[in-house]
């Protein structure tokens, strides 16, 4: 018998817990099975609050992405209340964003990929560093050292150029329905001219050179992590007054056809997730058959899609690269410089002013679905009132698309069908390749918030 089978657990650096379990034959991946092990418990939360909680309340799922829900639940309540956004909001509002996957992009090169091919110091946090295939030379590892603790700097300027105008960073304050909240001064602009102007010097001096040496180094990492090429975005940096417009399309690529995406197509199976249909729910199951992971499986026109930069940069027409993880690190890095570049130009558009909101009091719909790109890739909020009250709120992210577990056809998600095939050389290489494909998603497991009691068993009651 040669079938090996292997747990990889916890995967270390990305946001929450993930579990990779694989199945090794004769050096080939030939089955994985990625699994979330946090219950989101967001939606139950928001069951039963005024709508207007949503921006502040949904913002607590994750404190790496926090503005990405704070935006789409703007855009939600948006539509609900149906207001006008003026031109000064538009420019905040992405600037914002922009910002918030500024920080997030710098840190998941940094912190997250480059201790898979860059030997770090031999001191905390990198003990015992497990790099079994470093090829870089002495010099060149010296300079992408000194430019991780750089990142540091870079990271922590774009979270500062998100509080300026967002009051406090996680969970910021005033990118809300409507508008924003805060004033956009002239000493405000100034400010974050300055940090966006050295956010993207050390984009360009510092990460773009880095991607460019790391991608030619790890050249066979272009042969390692690939998915079947079928990409889904929802558009990214919405501008009209009523969030119409995206600056980057939306678009669903699939045999090199690209179209408009229909949310009526997308569906959710949880044939091989932790739940239960109940009463009309779905409710927690931690100890379902069969079942592996607490992210349910996600399709559009019964296809899985994958998402994120690669995706935005191949719709777009910014990037004609593979499917592999070093496309993914490379594309990322891509928009990264695009986008520090967009928020020079929107800072110089902004007009010093007063705070540019306005909102109404009563909501005109009973019902509403708000999408956009964020870092990730494409995050889908969706909300049934009564009266004013929410009586039901569904969210889909980005991680639940790339990381969704088989559906009930037997199809692997994105992530699961990256890990499927690969070839591992040797056997103190496989936590090293299978770390280099999976964290080429940039996954956030904390998208599946969740209560735990000491037993291992979902609790009854939330604890917020």
């Amino acid at each position: 018998m040669t079938k090996k089978r292997i747990v990889f657990s916890p995967v270390t650096r990305l946001s929450g817990l993930l579990s990779v379990e694989v199945v090794e034959d004769r050096g080939i991946i030939v089955e994985a099975k990625a699994s979330g092990t946090l219950f989101r418990g967001i939606e139950a939360i928001m069951k039963g609050r005024h709508i207007t909680d949503a921006v502040y309340l949904t913002q607590r799922v994750c404190g790496i992405c926090s503005l990405a829900h704070g935006a789409v639940a703007s855009y939600l309540l948006d539509e609900l209340y149906d207001h006008d956004i003026s031109e000064n909001a538009q420019y905040l509002r992405n600037i914002m964003l922009a910002a918030d996957i500024l920080q997030n992009h710098i840190r998941h090169f940094y912190f997250f990929s480059l201790p898979d091919y860059v030997k770090m110091p031999e001191q905390p946090p990198f003990l015992n560093q497990n790099l079994t295939d470093h090829r870089l030379s002495p010099q060149d590892n010296a300079r992408l050292v000194e430019h991780y603790f750089r990142a540091i700097v870079a990271s922590q300027e774009a979270h500062q150029l998100l509080t300026v105008f967002g009051g406090k960073i996680p969970n910021q304050h005033s990118y809300v329905h409507g508008g924003v909240a805060v004033a956009p001064t002239a000493d405000k602009i100034n400010q974050c001219l300055a940090l966006i102007y050295s956010v993207h010097s050390f984009v360009k001096e510092c990460l773009m050179p880095d991607t460019e040496l790391i991608a030619n180094v790890y050249r066979n990492c272009f042969t390692i992590g690939n998915t079947p090429g079928r990409f889904l975005s929802f558009g990214m940096f919405r501008f009209g007054p009523k969030n119409q417009y995206s600056l980057w399309r939306s678009g669903v690529l699939a045999g090199g056809q690209l179209s408009v995406p229909e949310i009526h197509l997308i569906s959710e199976d949880i044939t091989n997730s932790w739940y239960v249909r109940a009463d009309g729910q779905e409710l927690p199951s931690p100890y379902k058959p069969a079942a592996y992971s607490y992210i349910k499986s996600v399709q559009y026109a019964g296809q899985t899609y994958e998402m994120g930069p690669l995706a935005r940069m191949v719709i777009n027409g910014f990037y004609r690269g593979g499917t592999s993880s070093m496309d993914r690190i490379y594309a990322r890095a891509m928009e990264t410089l695009l986008i520090t570049e967009l928020v020079i130009d929107w800072l110089k558009k902004l007009v010093p002013g007063p705070p540019p909101i306005h909102q109404k009091k009563v909501p005109v719909k009973e019902h509403a679905v708000a999408t956009t790109d964020v870092m990730r890739g494409a995050l889908l909020h969706s909300v049934r009132l009564k009266g004013e009250q929410v009586e039901e709120y569904k969210m889909i992210t980005p991680t639940t698309w790339n990381f969704s577990p088989k559906n009930n056809k037997g199809q692997s998600g994105p992530a699961e069908s990256a890990l499927t095939g690969t070839v591992i050389p040797g056997p103190d290489m496989l936590y090293t390749i299978l770390g280099r494909i999976i964290r080429s998603f940039d996954p956030c497991i904390n998208c599946g918030t969740h209560v735990l009691d000491a037993k291992g068993d979902v609790t009854g009651k939330m604890v917020f």
